[in-house]
């Protein structure tokens, strides 16, 4: 039996930040797929707000 091609390769080396390419910190909630560094560069723009000071 073939495995489809989406399925056949899994994990890590799949998912990787759709801004730099790193597969390191990444976000993956709401599937944003982008690593934790990015996402404090564009996280305002976004519609993320900071808290704190």
């Amino acid at each position: 039996m073939k495995i489809p091609s989406e399925e056949r390769y899994k994990g890590k080396g799949k998912r990787v930040c759709r801004n730099c390419g790193t597969a390191r910190g990444l976000i993956r909630k709401y599937k944003m797929y982008v690593c934790r560094r990015c996402f404090r560069e564009m996280a305002e723009s976004i519609g993320f707000r900071k808290y704190g000071w």
